[in-house]
């Protein structure tokens, strides 16, 4: 027996003693070489989706901001049953278990995504499975408290939460909270577990922009209202205080659906008021008449020879939808004539008119914050024909953007000064800084404020006796223009003869503008005339924004028969 004793503590003496040599070979010789590889398979540098700061309106209301979620990752190198997984988390993760299967196969290394951004409800079922080899990871996505409004202007945010279009591509740059990279831990099922415990993040205040979101809701309304009329294949609306030249609302269709699953196509990306030039047609008449006033070569009151409707110059014929005979100039305009407006422009002549159109912005980028502006189409006086003044007096030959027109007719609504359109009021962005945009950016002196206030009655004319009726807002004086001009058809390279653009554009109140409003309805059916398809969306917004922001009426307005006043869609 006290041999037996003897054999069995000697064989347990040498076996701790080789454990011991074993754990002191591993803890003192190899320690620093099996500290680094267990630090590189339990420990990785992790970078997560950036948060981006929030897009506020102009009374600080939320547009968009960033929500922290989580998106679903998967180690195949630790997944010897991949099908058997795929199985386990097609429920979890909803979808189909051979896409799960297909991702782990094609993932390359140690980590591939099987599905960004999950809903509390996918992340909760995603931890009861407790897979090895399957973990979650935060990252942050857009949120829209207000859902699709103003979708093309604020922008996509991509899968790596980088800036693809609108504000969010404009300022891609500031408005990242671009950190180091964090240091991660990964446990024995190789779930990551992000050792930063400031997970949230630094909230800026982000982008302050002038945008008022109740008047965005109200002019996207309304557009969507005309359209669905006209069945019109687009439209565009721009609200703009004529004074700071801030743009108040900034509608567009197609809508860019920022909440969708599908892809959006290059049309619902488009800020359509900035990168999208048009023949205006006769709204364009206004700087027309602005430089025959400005350089005294006509009055309100002089007298034009409408020729019947029918005028020939040199080899194309002019015709007025509404023929006249001898009218005077501020009649020609309420009436819209072509012809009236062409023989203004004649007297203007070739150099002074290009001088006008370019003292109006036309021509040129306006300063606006987003990328990709149009400059729209004017060539200088030596490229243009014989008939080219004539024809570019009533707004063919050229092409503008919405947001220059709108700017334009600001022009006379504050007295004569083109004013840089504002986007942005100021910001706060993650990197501390606090910039803050001038208001109002005065560009140059156009018009004089006498020759504002007589196109202002000339356009006032127009609300009340000419081609704007439909375009009158109860309750409040108001001057305009309307527009209805032919597309180019790209296939014969001639102006088509059933697609049109129709156009309304004004400010309220006339005397005292509060507003300027461009409408724009692109290819109508039916009824083509820009009084028809673009006047009421004009008296529709101009009403309700202006009770919305308390504007005093100063004009009596139409009461119904019950005592109440009514706004009817026409």
């Amino acid at each position: 027996m006290r041999a037996r004793f003897r054999l069995v503590a000697g064989l347990m003496a040498v076996g701790f003693l080789s454990v011991t040599v074993r754990l002191g070979y591993l803890q003192i010789w190899r320690h620093h070489d099996l500290s680094l590889r267990a630090d590189g398979q339990s420990r990785r540098w992790v970078r997560e989706a950036p948060r981006r700061a929030p897009i506020r309106d102009r009374n600080g209301d939320v547009l968009a901001d960033s929500v922290r979620v989580a998106s679903c990752y998967a180690d195949p190198t630790l997944l010897p049953h991949p099908e058997a997984m795929a199985k386990r988390l097609a429920g979890p993760l909803r979808l189909p278990p051979s896409e799960i299967t297909e991702r782990l196969r094609k993932g390359r290394g140690a980590f591939v995504w099987l599905k960004r951004r999950l809903s509390a409800d996918e992340s909760r079922a995603v931890e009861r499975e407790n897979l090895r080899g399957v973990g979650l990871q935060w990252e942050y996505r857009r949120f829209y408290p207000n859902g699709d409004l103003a979708g093309a202007l604020l922008g996509l945010v991509g899968e790596d939460g980088r800036g693809l279009s609108g504000v969010e591509y404009a300022f891609n740059t500031e408005f990242v909270d671009d950190r180091p990279a964090l240091r991660a831990l990964r446990d024995g099922r190789g779930r990551r577990l992000t050792l930063d415990t400031n997970a949230e993040r630094g909230t800026a205040g982000g982008v302050r922009l002038a945008i008022d979101r109740k008047i965005q809701f109200i002019a996207e309304r309304e557009l969507d209202w005309s359209l669905t009329r006209s069945k019109a294949r687009s439209g565009i609306v721009v609200v703009q205080d004529p004074w700071t030249g801030e743009i108040l609302a900034m509608a567009g269709r197609p809508a860019l659906s920022l909440t969708g699953d599908d892809a959006p196509t290059a049309e619902e990306l488009m800020v359509r008021a900035v990168q999208w030039s048009f023949e205006p047609g006769s709204t364009f008449k206004v700087v027309t008449a602005a430089a025959a006033l400005e350089n005294k070569l006509a009055r309100p009151t002089d007298l034009l020879d409408c020729e019947g409707g029918r005028w020939k110059v040199a080899d194309i014929e002019i015709n007025d939808h509404e023929p006249q005979r001898i009218v005077s100039f501020a009649r020609a305009m309420e009436v819209s004539s072509n012809i009236g407006l062409s023989k203004i422009g004649l007297r203007v002549g070739k150099e002074k008119m290009y001088d006008a159109i370019r003292a109006f912005g036309f021509g040129a980028r306006t300063g606006f914050d987003l990328a990709g502006e149009s400059v729209g189409i004017l060539r200088p006086p030596a490229q243009w024909s014989g008939v080219s003044l004539p024809i570019i007096s009533f707004g063919q030959e050229v092409g503008v953007t919405a947001l220059q027109l709108a700017s334009a007719f600001s022009v006379i609504a504050n007295g004569g000064l083109l004013l840089e359109p504002r986007l942005c009021l100021d910001a706060q962005w993650p990197s501390g800084e606090t910039p803050r945009w001038p208001a109002p950016s005065e560009v140059r002196r156009v018009i004089s404020p006498e020759t504002a206030a007589a196109l202002t009655r000339m356009m006032e004319g127009v609300v009340k006796r000419g081609t704007g009726v439909d375009a009158a807002v109860p309750g409040w004086t108001s001057a305009g223009k309307t527009g209805t001009a032919q597309k180019i058809d790209p296939r014969t390279r001639a102006y088509s003869p059933d697609k049109y653009v129709a156009s309304y554009c004004g400010f309220a109140p006339a005397r005292h503008p509060r507003l300027t409003i461009v409408v724009i309805i692109d290819e109508p059916k039916g009824v083509s005339w820009g009084g028809y398809n673009a006047g009421p969306v004009f008296k529709n917004i101009a009403w309700q924004a202006l009770s919305l922001l308390g504007v005093p009426t100063d004009e009596p307005a139409r009461v119904a028969e019950n005592g109440m006043t009514k706004v009817p869609r026409t």
